[in-house]
């Protein structure tokens, strides 16, 4: 019988589970290097066929720049813009509740992964939240302490969910021009099956400043805000060429598909023997005792034109184990979009597989 593993089984937890898990990010925050605008990732896996999350809604296009200057603040400044103005759309659909507004501004997608950010701010033009707090955010490499009770996105069209697999996502608050008076809300999706277009309707509840720590959350505004719209992107995704035979932890697969984009890599392989099911119905998930780790433990380096190269950590990772193997996926979005015609090879375990264009 076929077992999917994820990291977490579900993206929903409880008050107390939520506070530890906030304060333990704050706590790890602030031991490490400041770098403005650069905001360290920490992904949640699900079994996510269930868990819809968002993806925005294709606007115009032609609008130079309007997309790029959404995402300066999260992947790099002006240079990356007109890739990211090409893989892109504006959104633009807006609710207000509560006198708080809130935009979906804009979209960055390919086959399995999306980027997308909204706007939110007052409707009297004042500040959402004090100075202090976001002054506060240079202790957490950017982020503002903020967080919603509810973030949720489904499908209203004739899907049950944007995608048929598993998935990883991460969000957070951030302040893309200090001289507004708007914050940002960025959420981030990894699928290991292909991510479906169609109409969505996302809706937030209750807006907390966590500024002291969850538990001790002030709430902002309670909502609901619902937006609706369309999931689109461009899909500048290729597929690169696989079936190699690899070594993962010492064990023989063979390497499924590599899909490459500007924004993300998703790689899939077969590992020709499975987790034994003793190990699967008992296996801890902390490091050292989980049966899944060695399924995962593939090494995956990108190596640009220019000679700098990018090593794929903290993946979003999948392993379903049956019938004498294990399927397993590697997904990633990048911090920095760089066009594809600056990667000069994947490498997967000891493979190197060439990146033409």
């Amino acid at each position: 019988m076929k077992q999917y593993k994820d990291t977490m089984d579900e993206l929903r937890f409880t008050p107390e589970q939520k506070a530890h898990m906030v304060d333990r990010l704050m706590e790890s925050a602030q031991t490490s290097p400041r770098r403005p605008h650069s905001f360290r990732r920490v992904a949640v896996v699900g079994v996510a066929a269930a868990l819809v999350l968002s993806v925005g809604m294709a606007g115009a296009t032609g609008v130079l720049g309007e997309v790029g200057e959404r995402f300066s603040a999260l992947f790099g400044p002006a240079t990356q813009t007109e890739v990211i103005d090409q893989i892109g759309y504006p959104i633009g659909a807006s609710v207000t509740a509560d006198g708080i507004t809130i935009t979906a501004d804009a979209i960055v997608g390919d086959t399995h992964s999306y980027a997308i950010v909204y706007s939110i701010s007052r409707e009297d033009g004042q500040p959402l939240v004090t100075q202090a707090t976001l002054d506060g955010s240079e202790e957490y490499e950017g982020r503002l302490p903020l967080s919603f009770e509810e973030y949720d996105l489904r499908p209203t069209g004739p899907l049950d969910s944007l995608s048929s697999g598993g998935g990883g996502g991460f969000s957070h608050f951030y302040d893309a021009d200090p001289t507004d008076n708007a914050i940002q809300f960025v959420a981030f999706w990894t699928s290991d099956t292909p991510i479906r277009s169609g109409k969505v309707s996302t809706t937030f509840r209750g807006l907390y400043d966590t500024t002291d720590s969850y538990a001790n959350k002030t709430l902002l505004a309670e909502g609901p805000w619902t937006l609706d719209f369309t999931m689109d992107f461009e899909d500048s995704s290729i597929a690169l060429p696989a079936g190699q035979a690899i070594q993962v932890s010492g064990m023989d697969a063979t390497l499924d598909s590599i899909t490459l984009s500007p924004l993300s890599i998703m790689v899939e392989y077969t590992v020709h023997q499975e987790i034994p099911e003793a190990e699967r119905e008992t296996g801890q998930t902390d490091k050292a005792n989980d049966p899944y780790a060695p399924f995962r433990d593939l090494p995956v380096t990108l190596t640009y034109t220019d000679g700098s190269t990018l090593e794929i950590k903290s993946a979003n990772t999948s392993v379903g184990s049956g019938n004498g193997k294990a399927k397993c996926t590697m997904g990633l979005i990048f911090d920095t979009i760089r066009p594809l015609d600056e990667v000069a090879s994947v490498t997967v375990g000891d493979v190197a597989i060439p990146v033409s264009q």
